[in-house]
């Protein structure tokens, strides 16, 4: 077999990229072209020449330019082949061609294309990190406010009885912009908006202007928005006509053992319920501590790391979070950019946001991963298939009916990868060096 490489050489570039020189030798352009022009030589059909009988200086004169260029898009495709099969700077990315330079048969044909390669890692020291675990207070009025909002939950909505609009009423309005000239702009116009008064932001906010209008009434706001207002809005002057079709609002239940019951069929009194509430908060505070401070750690991992994350990977990471905000709003992507570029955004200039976001997602996903290899840490079946029995458990049903239920062998994948991650996560936490942090309240807390 002949030679076909002459000289390969591989220049490291910004952002975890290579750019590859290759060099190819004067009998292996000259064969590429050969080759492709006796190919072309059996099937080229010219006017006074038997299909297979065109001269060769005939085809050369003719099409020659266009066969050069591609002998040497061929060659460059094996070229490639050749070197990346067993290159230490493999590619992550296709690679790119800027050009693809002119090709003279037998002659050395040298040509240079760049991409992407896995980053380079440079870890900082996981273990000892020092970090500081916020402590909290629950207090009874946490308990009073979480059984406030267990009653909102289990509430009857119900027509008010004085039918004006006030503060937690539930109201259900019509409302249109009104031009200059004091006609509706119908594309404005809005039936069956329902909101709560002064829990649910209104688009136009008009919480207070409504306050003590009646249903069936009918009333024009002039508004003045300032800059900072809503994007719809933001900078004008509006006239607004409001109906109200209809005020309700909750009826909430009694504190008893009735409400108890309503709640879970494993709770039979008022005291079970409250017992259940302080339990609940005390998880969900130890979850809230548990994930802040994980933060903090990989917050330091980040800090101490070296990683320049390559163009190929940010790309991906981007796309992959624009199309999940594309399903998140329930529109076709070309309605959604439309939309955006009439309230003066783009799709661009979103993703120019996510930037730096998308790299910090993907350094922690990178250092994750290094440590996951470093330590070994891994799920087993059997603790997969564990974890699938008390989630089984929890739903009253056979770990069977619970694979089916949520996707299959995918769910049993999903589970495994979770249980992998917890290990990661208690791996950090035990090799961490946590000092107790500030005490804060169980609002705060829960807000931070």
């Amino acid at each position: 077999m002949k030679k076909m490489i002459d000289n390969k050489s591989f220049e490291k570039l910004d952002n975890s990229a290579v750019k590859l020189t290759v060099s190819v030798t004067p009998d292996s352009s000259k064969e590429a072209y050969n080759s492709l022009l006796a190919k072309y030589g059996k099937q080229i059909q010219i006017p006074g020449f038997r299909k297979g009988k065109v001269p060769r200086d005939v085809i050369v004169r003719k099409f020659g330019e266009g066969i050069r260029q591609e002998a040497a898009a061929d060659l460059v495709d094996k070229a490639l082949q050749e070197v990346l099969k067993d290159a230490e700077e493999s590619p992550i990315s296709q690679p790119v061609l800027e050009n693809l330079p002119e090709m003279t048969p037998g002659e050395k044909y040298e040509f240079s294309v760049t991409y992407d390669v896995f980053p380079e890692i440079k870890m900082p020291e996981y273990k000892g990190i020092e970090v500081e675990e916020t402590q909290v207070k629950i207090l009874k009025k946490h308990e009073d406010e979480e059984l406030e909002r267990i009653r909102e939950q289990n509430a009857v909505v119900i027509d008010k009885k004085d039918g004006t609009v006030s503060k937690d009423a539930i109201v259900t309005m019509e409302y249109v912009e009104l031009g200059e000239d004091g006609n509706a702009l119908e594309e404005t116009r809005r039936r069956g908006f329902a909101f709560t008064v002064g829990r649910d932001p209104h688009p136009y906010q008009v919480e207070d202007d409504i306050t003590g209008m009646k249903t069936g009434e009918t009333k024009v706001i002039e508004k003045t928005f300032t800059d900072d207002a809503p994007p719809a809005v933001a900078g004008r002057s509006v006239k607004l006509e409001v109906r109200i079709e209809a005020v309700k609002e909750r009826d909430l239940p009694a504190l008893d053992d009735e409400l108890a019951q309503d709640v879970s069929d494993d709770l039979k009194t008022l005291d079970d319920l409250r017992a259940k509430i302080k339990s609940d908060l005390k998880k969900r505070a130890a979850d809230k501590i548990r994930a802040l401070t994980i933060n903090a750690i990989t917050d330091k991992l980040l800090e101490g790391a070296e990683i320049a994350v390559p163009q190929s990977m940010l790309s991906a990471d981007l796309e992959h979070t624009w199309q999940d905000y594309v399903r998140q709003s329930g529109a076709p992507e070309d309605t959604l950019i439309k939309a955006l570029e009439d309230a003066g955004q783009s799709k661009s200039a979103i993703m120019d946001n996510w930037k730096d976001d998308a790299a910090k997602s993907i350094k922690t996903r990178l250092i994750y991963g290094r440590i996951v290899e470093n330590e070994k840490i891994e799920a087993s079946d059997e603790e997969t298939a564990a974890e699938l029995e008390k989630r089984a458990e929890e739903f009253k049903m056979s770990p069977e009916e619970l694979e089916k239920m949520f996707g299959g062998p995918q769910f049993r994948s999903y589970l495994k990868n979770e249980l992998a991650q917890k290990k990661l996560f208690d791996f950090l936490l035990e090799s961490a060096a946590v000092k107790k942090g500030e005490k804060k309240d169980y609002t705060e807390l829960m807000e931070a």
